[in-house]
Protein backbone atom coordinates (compact mmCIF):
# COMPACT_ATOMS: atom_id res chain seq x y z
CA UNK A 1 0.00 0.00 0.00
CA UNK A 2 1.03 3.61 -0.44
CA UNK A 3 2.55 5.07 2.72
CA UNK A 4 3.87 8.36 1.36
CA UNK A 5 1.46 10.93 2.77
CA UNK A 6 2.19 13.59 0.15
CA UNK A 7 1.36 11.09 -2.61
CA UNK A 8 -1.89 10.18 -0.91
CA UNK A 9 -2.86 13.84 -0.67
CA UNK A 10 -1.98 14.39 -4.33
CA UNK A 11 -4.09 11.42 -5.39
CA UNK A 12 -6.97 12.70 -3.27
CA UNK A 13 -6.62 16.12 -4.92
CA UNK A 14 -6.61 14.54 -8.40
CA UNK A 15 -9.74 12.55 -7.53
CA UNK A 16 -11.45 15.69 -6.27
CA UNK A 17 -10.49 17.65 -9.40
CA UNK A 18 -11.74 14.83 -11.64
CA UNK A 19 -15.18 15.01 -10.04
CA UNK A 20 -15.19 18.82 -9.83
CA UNK A 21 -14.32 19.31 -13.50
CA UNK A 22 -16.96 16.82 -14.63
CA UNK A 23 -19.58 18.42 -12.44
CA UNK A 24 -18.72 21.89 -13.75
CA UNK A 25 -18.92 20.75 -17.38
CA UNK A 26 -22.17 18.91 -16.70
CA UNK A 27 -23.80 21.98 -15.12
CA UNK A 28 -22.53 24.26 -17.88
CA UNK A 29 -24.51 22.49 -20.60
CA UNK A 30 -27.14 24.78 -22.11
CA UNK A 31 -30.83 24.02 -21.72
CA UNK A 32 -31.62 20.88 -23.65
CA UNK A 33 -28.26 19.33 -22.74
CA UNK A 34 -27.80 15.92 -21.16
CA UNK A 35 -28.86 17.18 -17.70
CA UNK A 36 -32.33 17.98 -19.05
CA UNK A 37 -32.90 15.22 -21.56
CA UNK A 38 -32.06 11.65 -20.56
CA UNK A 39 -30.09 10.75 -23.60
CA UNK A 40 -29.28 7.07 -24.02
CA UNK A 41 -26.66 6.74 -26.76
CA UNK A 42 -26.23 3.25 -28.20
CA UNK A 43 -28.93 1.74 -25.98
CA UNK A 44 -26.85 0.68 -22.96
CA UNK A 45 -29.14 2.37 -20.45
CA UNK A 46 -32.34 1.19 -22.15
CA UNK A 47 -31.25 -2.44 -21.91
CA UNK A 48 -30.32 -1.87 -18.25
CA UNK A 49 -33.80 -0.44 -17.63
CA UNK A 50 -35.32 -3.53 -19.22
CA UNK A 51 -33.23 -5.74 -16.95
CA UNK A 52 -34.19 -3.83 -13.79
CA UNK A 53 -37.88 -3.72 -14.74
CA UNK A 54 -37.97 -7.51 -15.17
CA UNK A 55 -38.30 -7.49 -18.98
CA UNK A 56 -35.01 -9.30 -19.39
CA UNK A 57 -31.99 -8.55 -21.55
CA UNK A 58 -34.14 -7.06 -24.29
CA UNK A 59 -33.63 -4.75 -27.23
CA UNK A 60 -33.93 -0.98 -26.60
CA UNK A 61 -36.49 -0.64 -29.38
CA UNK A 62 -38.50 -3.74 -28.57
CA UNK A 63 -38.67 -5.05 -25.00
CA UNK A 64 -40.04 -8.37 -26.26
CA UNK A 65 -36.99 -9.07 -28.44
CA UNK A 66 -33.83 -10.49 -26.76
CA UNK A 67 -30.65 -8.76 -27.80
CA UNK A 68 -26.91 -9.31 -27.86
CA UNK A 69 -25.99 -6.01 -29.51
CA UNK A 70 -24.50 -4.70 -26.26
CA UNK A 71 -22.37 -6.80 -23.93
CA UNK A 72 -23.37 -7.17 -20.27
CA UNK A 73 -20.43 -5.47 -18.51
CA UNK A 74 -21.64 -1.92 -19.11
CA UNK A 75 -25.33 -2.87 -19.10
CA UNK A 76 -25.15 -4.50 -15.68
CA UNK A 77 -23.12 -1.58 -14.34
CA UNK A 78 -25.98 0.74 -15.27
CA UNK A 79 -28.50 -1.81 -13.97
CA UNK A 80 -26.72 -1.86 -10.61
CA UNK A 81 -26.82 1.95 -10.46
CA UNK A 82 -30.54 1.99 -11.30
CA UNK A 83 -31.26 -0.69 -8.70
CA UNK A 84 -29.24 0.97 -5.93
CA UNK A 85 -29.96 4.65 -6.56
CA UNK A 86 -33.08 4.71 -8.71
CA UNK A 87 -33.55 5.94 -12.25
CA UNK A 88 -32.08 9.40 -11.75
CA UNK A 89 -29.68 11.00 -14.20
CA UNK A 90 -27.57 12.44 -11.38
CA UNK A 91 -27.02 8.93 -10.00
CA UNK A 92 -25.96 7.68 -13.44
CA UNK A 93 -23.46 10.44 -14.12
CA UNK A 94 -22.02 10.49 -10.59
CA UNK A 95 -21.46 6.74 -10.79
CA UNK A 96 -19.52 7.30 -14.02
CA UNK A 97 -17.50 10.10 -12.44
CA UNK A 98 -16.47 7.72 -9.67
CA UNK A 99 -15.49 5.18 -12.35
CA UNK A 100 -13.27 7.86 -13.91
CA UNK A 101 -11.72 8.48 -10.49
CA UNK A 102 -10.96 4.76 -10.33
CA UNK A 103 -9.26 4.99 -13.73
CA UNK A 104 -7.14 7.91 -12.48
CA UNK A 105 -5.94 5.80 -9.56
CA UNK A 106 -5.26 2.69 -11.64
CA UNK A 107 -3.39 4.80 -14.19
CA UNK A 108 -1.17 6.07 -11.35
CA UNK A 109 -0.12 2.50 -10.54
CA UNK A 110 0.28 1.52 -14.21
CA UNK A 111 2.61 4.47 -14.80
CA UNK A 112 4.45 3.79 -11.56
CA UNK A 113 4.94 0.15 -12.54
CA UNK A 114 6.61 1.19 -15.80
CA UNK A 115 8.63 4.29 -14.91
CA UNK A 116 9.16 3.74 -11.14
CA UNK A 117 8.70 7.49 -10.70
CA UNK A 118 5.96 9.01 -8.54
CA UNK A 119 6.09 12.32 -10.39
CA UNK A 120 5.37 10.71 -13.75
CA UNK A 121 2.50 8.71 -12.27
CA UNK A 122 0.92 11.79 -10.71
CA UNK A 123 1.19 13.80 -13.94
CA UNK A 124 -0.40 10.96 -15.93
CA UNK A 125 -3.31 10.75 -13.48
CA UNK A 126 -3.78 14.51 -13.61
CA UNK A 127 -3.82 14.48 -17.41
CA UNK A 128 -6.61 11.92 -17.43
CA UNK A 129 -8.58 13.75 -14.74
CA UNK A 130 -8.58 16.90 -16.91
CA UNK A 131 -8.84 15.25 -20.33
CA UNK A 132 -11.79 17.01 -21.95
CA UNK A 133 -12.38 14.58 -24.79
CA UNK A 134 -12.79 11.79 -22.27
CA UNK A 135 -14.83 13.43 -19.54
CA UNK A 136 -17.68 14.35 -21.88
CA UNK A 137 -18.57 10.66 -22.18
CA UNK A 138 -19.32 10.50 -18.46
CA UNK A 139 -22.09 13.09 -18.84
CA UNK A 140 -24.52 10.63 -20.41
CA UNK A 141 -24.79 6.84 -20.51
CA UNK A 142 -21.88 5.93 -22.79
CA UNK A 143 -19.78 2.78 -22.42
CA UNK A 144 -16.43 4.58 -22.42
CA UNK A 145 -15.99 5.18 -18.65
CA UNK A 146 -16.59 1.57 -17.62
CA UNK A 147 -14.61 0.07 -20.50
CA UNK A 148 -11.69 2.42 -19.81
CA UNK A 149 -11.55 1.33 -16.16
CA UNK A 150 -11.82 -2.39 -16.97
CA UNK A 151 -9.12 -2.06 -19.62
CA UNK A 152 -6.89 -0.20 -17.16
CA UNK A 153 -7.41 -2.94 -14.58
CA UNK A 154 -6.47 -5.56 -17.18
CA UNK A 155 -3.34 -3.61 -18.12
CA UNK A 156 -2.17 -3.18 -14.53
CA UNK A 157 -2.78 -6.82 -13.60
CA UNK A 158 -1.02 -8.03 -16.75
CA UNK A 159 1.98 -5.79 -16.09
CA UNK A 160 2.26 -7.21 -12.58
CA UNK A 161 1.83 -10.78 -13.83
CA UNK A 162 4.56 -10.35 -16.43
CA UNK A 163 6.96 -8.84 -13.89
CA UNK A 164 6.24 -11.38 -11.14
CA UNK A 165 4.50 -14.35 -12.77
CA UNK A 166 1.93 -16.14 -10.65
CA UNK A 167 -1.14 -18.16 -11.52
CA UNK A 168 -3.35 -15.85 -9.46
CA UNK A 169 -2.23 -12.77 -11.36
CA UNK A 170 -2.74 -14.45 -14.72
CA UNK A 171 -6.18 -15.66 -13.64
CA UNK A 172 -7.11 -12.10 -12.63
CA UNK A 173 -5.85 -10.79 -15.98
CA UNK A 174 -7.90 -13.36 -17.86
CA UNK A 175 -11.04 -12.53 -15.92
CA UNK A 176 -10.60 -8.82 -16.55
CA UNK A 177 -10.07 -9.44 -20.27
CA UNK A 178 -13.34 -11.35 -20.26
CA UNK A 179 -15.09 -8.34 -18.74
CA UNK A 180 -13.40 -6.11 -21.33
CA UNK A 181 -14.74 -8.26 -24.18
CA UNK A 182 -18.21 -8.11 -22.63
CA UNK A 183 -17.88 -4.32 -22.68
CA UNK A 184 -16.32 -3.93 -26.13
CA UNK A 185 -15.99 -6.91 -28.54
CA UNK A 186 -12.87 -5.31 -30.03
CA UNK A 187 -10.88 -7.19 -27.37
CA UNK A 188 -12.14 -10.68 -28.23
CA UNK A 189 -9.02 -11.62 -30.20
CA UNK A 190 -6.61 -10.23 -27.61
CA UNK A 191 -5.81 -13.64 -26.03
CA UNK A 192 -3.67 -14.33 -29.09
CA UNK A 193 -1.76 -11.11 -28.41
CA UNK A 194 -1.33 -12.10 -24.76
CA UNK A 195 0.10 -15.47 -25.83
CA UNK A 196 2.70 -13.68 -27.96
CA UNK A 197 3.50 -11.32 -25.08
CA UNK A 198 3.98 -14.24 -22.71
CA UNK A 199 6.30 -15.96 -25.13
CA UNK A 200 8.43 -12.86 -25.55
CA UNK A 201 8.46 -11.58 -21.95
CA UNK A 202 8.81 -14.94 -20.18
CA UNK A 203 12.12 -15.63 -21.94
CA UNK A 204 10.56 -18.01 -24.48
CA UNK A 205 10.25 -20.72 -21.85
CA UNK A 206 7.34 -22.80 -23.17
CA UNK A 207 6.62 -24.49 -19.83
CA UNK A 208 6.05 -21.11 -18.18
CA UNK A 209 4.24 -19.72 -21.21
CA UNK A 210 1.79 -22.58 -21.60
CA UNK A 211 0.97 -22.95 -17.90
CA UNK A 212 0.47 -19.20 -17.49
CA UNK A 213 -1.61 -18.90 -20.64
CA UNK A 214 -3.73 -21.92 -19.70
CA UNK A 215 -4.74 -20.28 -16.40
CA UNK A 216 -5.24 -16.94 -18.15
CA UNK A 217 -7.45 -18.45 -20.85
CA UNK A 218 -9.49 -20.58 -18.44
CA UNK A 219 -10.35 -17.48 -16.40
CA UNK A 220 -11.12 -15.59 -19.60
CA UNK A 221 -13.42 -18.38 -20.83
CA UNK A 222 -15.11 -18.71 -17.43
CA UNK A 223 -16.14 -15.05 -17.48
CA UNK A 224 -17.43 -15.28 -21.06
CA UNK A 225 -19.24 -18.61 -20.62
CA UNK A 226 -22.58 -17.40 -19.17
CA UNK A 227 -22.95 -14.86 -21.97
CA UNK A 228 -21.92 -17.33 -24.68
CA UNK A 229 -24.30 -20.01 -23.36
CA UNK A 230 -27.17 -17.54 -23.10
CA UNK A 231 -26.61 -16.35 -26.68
CA UNK A 232 -26.44 -19.91 -27.97
CA UNK A 233 -29.85 -20.73 -26.51
CA UNK A 234 -31.37 -17.43 -27.68
CA UNK A 235 -29.85 -17.14 -31.16
CA UNK A 236 -28.55 -20.67 -31.75
CA UNK A 237 -25.15 -19.19 -32.54
CA UNK A 238 -21.72 -18.67 -30.98
CA UNK A 239 -21.57 -14.99 -29.96
CA UNK A 240 -18.66 -14.26 -27.60
CA UNK A 241 -18.92 -10.47 -27.90
CA UNK A 242 -21.96 -8.91 -29.52
CA UNK A 243 -24.26 -9.24 -32.52
CA UNK A 244 -23.20 -5.84 -33.84
CA UNK A 245 -19.82 -6.43 -35.48
CA UNK A 246 -21.22 -7.07 -38.97
CA UNK A 247 -23.32 -3.92 -38.85
CA UNK A 248 -20.26 -1.85 -37.94
CA UNK A 249 -18.14 -3.32 -40.71
CA UNK A 250 -20.93 -2.74 -43.22
CA UNK A 251 -21.51 0.83 -42.05
CA UNK A 252 -17.91 1.81 -42.75
CA UNK A 253 -17.46 -0.07 -46.03
CA UNK A 254 -20.78 -0.32 -47.87
CA UNK A 255 -20.03 2.85 -49.87
CA UNK A 256 -16.66 1.75 -51.26
CA UNK A 257 -18.19 1.81 -54.76
CA UNK A 258 -19.12 5.49 -54.47
CA UNK A 259 -16.90 8.48 -55.38
CA UNK A 260 -17.08 9.93 -51.87
CA UNK A 261 -16.32 6.61 -50.16
CA UNK A 262 -13.91 8.26 -47.70
CA UNK A 263 -16.65 10.32 -46.06
CA UNK A 264 -17.93 9.09 -42.72
CA UNK A 265 -21.46 7.67 -42.84
CA UNK A 266 -23.72 7.13 -39.86
CA UNK A 267 -25.86 4.08 -39.16
CA UNK A 268 -28.93 5.88 -40.50
CA UNK A 269 -27.20 6.29 -43.87
CA UNK A 270 -26.13 2.66 -44.07
CA UNK A 271 -29.48 1.12 -43.10
CA UNK A 272 -31.29 1.85 -46.43
CA UNK A 273 -28.47 0.17 -48.33
CA UNK A 274 -28.51 -2.83 -45.99
CA UNK A 275 -32.27 -3.13 -46.40
CA UNK A 276 -31.81 -3.24 -50.17
CA UNK A 277 -29.36 -6.08 -49.70
CA UNK A 278 -31.89 -7.91 -47.54
CA UNK A 279 -34.66 -7.34 -50.07
CA UNK A 280 -32.44 -8.79 -52.78
CA UNK A 281 -32.28 -12.00 -50.74
CA UNK A 282 -35.71 -12.20 -49.12
CA UNK A 283 -37.92 -10.02 -51.32
CA UNK A 284 -39.64 -6.71 -50.56
CA UNK A 285 -42.01 -6.09 -47.67
CA UNK A 286 -45.16 -3.96 -47.89
CA UNK A 287 -44.91 -0.36 -46.76
CA UNK A 288 -41.91 1.72 -45.77
CA UNK A 289 -40.70 -0.34 -42.85
CA UNK A 290 -37.56 0.40 -40.87
CA UNK A 291 -34.69 -2.08 -41.09
CA UNK A 292 -35.66 -3.71 -37.79
CA UNK A 293 -39.34 -3.90 -38.76
CA UNK A 294 -38.41 -5.43 -42.12
CA UNK A 295 -36.24 -8.04 -40.40
CA UNK A 296 -39.07 -8.98 -38.04
CA UNK A 297 -41.50 -9.19 -40.96
CA UNK A 298 -39.17 -11.64 -42.69
CA UNK A 299 -38.54 -13.66 -39.52
CA UNK A 300 -34.90 -12.62 -39.19
CA UNK A 301 -33.32 -12.08 -35.78
CA UNK A 302 -30.64 -9.50 -35.13
CA UNK A 303 -27.80 -12.03 -35.35
CA UNK A 304 -28.92 -13.19 -38.79
CA UNK A 305 -29.13 -9.59 -40.00
CA UNK A 306 -25.67 -8.93 -38.55
CA UNK A 307 -24.20 -11.93 -40.40
CA UNK A 308 -25.73 -10.78 -43.69
CA UNK A 309 -24.30 -7.31 -43.10
CA UNK A 310 -20.90 -8.89 -42.51
CA UNK A 311 -21.13 -10.90 -45.73
CA UNK A 312 -22.11 -7.82 -47.73
CA UNK A 313 -19.23 -5.84 -46.21
CA UNK A 314 -16.71 -8.55 -47.08
CA UNK A 315 -18.11 -8.63 -50.61
CA UNK A 316 -17.53 -4.86 -50.97
CA UNK A 317 -14.00 -5.12 -49.52
CA UNK A 318 -13.05 -7.90 -51.93
CA UNK A 319 -14.39 -5.90 -54.85
CA UNK A 320 -12.46 -2.73 -53.89
CA UNK A 321 -9.37 -3.80 -51.89
CA UNK A 322 -7.41 -0.68 -52.82
CA UNK A 323 -10.15 1.65 -51.69
CA UNK A 324 -10.55 -0.38 -48.50
CA UNK A 325 -6.84 0.12 -47.72
CA UNK A 326 -7.12 3.88 -48.25
CA UNK A 327 -10.32 4.03 -46.20
CA UNK A 328 -8.57 2.16 -43.38
CA UNK A 329 -5.85 4.81 -43.31
CA UNK A 330 -8.52 7.51 -43.09
CA UNK A 331 -10.24 5.58 -40.30
CA UNK A 332 -6.92 5.43 -38.44
CA UNK A 333 -6.71 9.24 -38.59
CA UNK A 334 -10.39 9.49 -37.60
CA UNK A 335 -9.73 7.19 -34.64
CA UNK A 336 -7.08 9.46 -33.15
CA UNK A 337 -8.20 12.89 -34.31
CA UNK A 338 -11.97 12.65 -34.78
CA UNK A 339 -14.34 12.57 -37.74
CA UNK A 340 -15.03 16.30 -37.42
CA UNK A 341 -11.35 17.16 -37.82
CA UNK A 342 -10.77 14.69 -40.66
CA UNK A 343 -13.93 16.03 -42.27
CA UNK A 344 -12.32 19.46 -42.52
CA UNK A 345 -10.15 18.07 -45.30
CA UNK A 346 -13.29 16.84 -47.05
CA UNK A 347 -15.13 20.18 -46.74
CA UNK A 348 -17.75 18.75 -44.42
CA UNK A 349 -16.13 18.88 -40.98
CA UNK A 350 -16.55 21.13 -37.97
CA UNK A 351 -14.19 23.72 -36.55
CA UNK A 352 -14.81 22.12 -33.15
CA UNK A 353 -12.87 19.19 -34.52
CA UNK A 354 -9.70 21.19 -33.96
CA UNK A 355 -10.15 20.89 -30.18
CA UNK A 356 -10.13 17.09 -30.09
CA UNK A 357 -7.39 16.90 -32.71
CA UNK A 358 -5.22 19.42 -30.86
CA UNK A 359 -5.55 17.68 -27.48
CA UNK A 360 -4.87 14.23 -28.87
CA UNK A 361 -2.15 15.51 -31.19
CA UNK A 362 -0.19 17.14 -28.35
CA UNK A 363 -0.46 14.02 -26.17
CA UNK A 364 0.57 11.73 -29.04
CA UNK A 365 3.53 13.99 -29.88
CA UNK A 366 4.72 13.98 -26.26
CA UNK A 367 4.33 10.20 -26.13
CA UNK A 368 6.36 9.85 -29.33
CA UNK A 369 9.13 11.98 -27.81
CA UNK A 370 9.27 9.65 -24.82
CA UNK A 371 9.53 6.57 -27.03
CA UNK A 372 12.08 8.05 -29.43
CA UNK A 373 14.18 10.51 -27.42
CA UNK A 374 13.86 9.39 -23.79
CA UNK A 375 13.60 5.63 -24.12
CA UNK A 376 15.48 3.64 -21.53
CA UNK A 377 15.31 0.51 -19.41
CA UNK A 378 11.58 1.13 -18.88
CA UNK A 379 10.82 0.40 -22.55
CA UNK A 380 10.66 -3.37 -22.06
CA UNK A 381 8.10 -2.96 -19.27
CA UNK A 382 6.05 -0.68 -21.51
CA UNK A 383 5.75 -3.20 -24.36
CA UNK A 384 2.27 -4.42 -23.23
CA UNK A 385 0.98 -0.84 -23.43
CA UNK A 386 2.46 -0.29 -26.87
CA UNK A 387 1.04 -3.58 -28.11
CA UNK A 388 -2.42 -2.76 -26.70
CA UNK A 389 -2.44 0.61 -28.46
CA UNK A 390 -1.27 -0.92 -31.74
CA UNK A 391 -3.76 -3.81 -31.62
CA UNK A 392 -6.80 -1.67 -30.82
CA UNK A 393 -5.88 1.01 -33.36
CA UNK A 394 -5.47 -1.60 -36.08
CA UNK A 395 -8.79 -3.32 -35.35
CA UNK A 396 -10.73 -0.05 -35.36
CA UNK A 397 -8.96 1.18 -38.50
CA UNK A 398 -9.96 -2.03 -40.25
CA UNK A 399 -13.60 -1.84 -39.15
CA UNK A 400 -15.23 1.32 -37.81
CA UNK A 401 -13.42 4.22 -36.15
CA UNK A 402 -14.60 7.22 -34.18
CA UNK A 403 -12.67 9.53 -31.87
CA UNK A 404 -14.49 8.26 -28.78
CA UNK A 405 -13.14 4.77 -29.46
CA UNK A 406 -9.65 6.09 -28.72
CA UNK A 407 -10.61 7.39 -25.26
CA UNK A 408 -9.92 4.06 -23.47
CA UNK A 409 -6.39 4.09 -24.97
CA UNK A 410 -5.54 7.67 -24.04
CA UNK A 411 -4.47 6.81 -20.45
CA UNK A 412 -1.49 4.89 -21.88
CA UNK A 413 -0.63 7.69 -24.27
CA UNK A 414 -0.79 10.01 -21.24
CA UNK A 415 1.63 7.78 -19.31
CA UNK A 416 4.28 8.27 -22.01
CA UNK A 417 3.40 11.95 -22.38
CA UNK A 418 3.78 12.44 -18.61
CA UNK A 419 7.28 10.96 -18.74
CA UNK A 420 8.26 13.48 -21.42
CA UNK A 421 6.81 16.36 -19.39
CA UNK A 422 8.72 15.33 -16.28
CA UNK A 423 11.95 15.01 -18.25
CA UNK A 424 11.41 18.43 -19.80
CA UNK A 425 10.51 20.31 -16.63
CA UNK A 426 13.85 21.46 -15.10
CA UNK A 427 12.46 22.16 -11.64
CA UNK A 428 11.30 18.53 -11.33
CA UNK A 429 14.61 17.21 -12.60
CA UNK A 430 16.30 18.23 -9.34
CA UNK A 431 14.48 15.53 -7.37
CA UNK A 432 14.48 11.96 -8.71
CA UNK A 433 11.22 10.79 -7.12
CA UNK A 434 12.01 7.25 -8.19
CA UNK A 435 10.05 4.52 -6.46
CA UNK A 436 10.03 0.73 -6.39
CA UNK A 437 7.63 -1.32 -8.45
CA UNK A 438 3.92 -0.62 -8.15
CA UNK A 439 2.99 -4.23 -7.38
CA UNK A 440 2.89 -5.18 -3.75
CA UNK A 441 5.76 -2.97 -2.51
CA UNK A 442 5.40 -0.44 0.29
CA UNK A 443 6.28 3.14 -0.55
Amino acid sequence: MLKNRSTLWMLALIAFLAVLVRCAVFLSYPEGGPHVERRDPDGWLSIARNVVSGQGYASPGNSESPTARRGPTVVYFFAAVLWLAGDHLWAIVIAQWLVDVGTCLVLFFITLEIFKDRRVALVASMLFALYGSGLVYSLVAWSEPVFTLVLAGLTWSLLCALREPSLGRFALSGGLLGLAVLARPVMQFYPLVVLALLYWMLDRCWSKVLSSFAVFFLAFAAVLSPWVIRNYFVFNAFIPGSSHSGDSLYQSNFALDQPDYLHYRTTKKSEPSLRQALEARFGPAPGHLSLNSYARAKGLNEYEVDRIAFEEAIKAIREFPGRYAVASLVRFARFWFGSRFVGLFQERGSRLGYLVAAANGVLLALAAVALVCFRGAWLRSAVPLIVLIAYTSAVYAATLALARFSVPLMPYVMAFAAYTLVRLLPQWGKSPGVLPSACGVNR
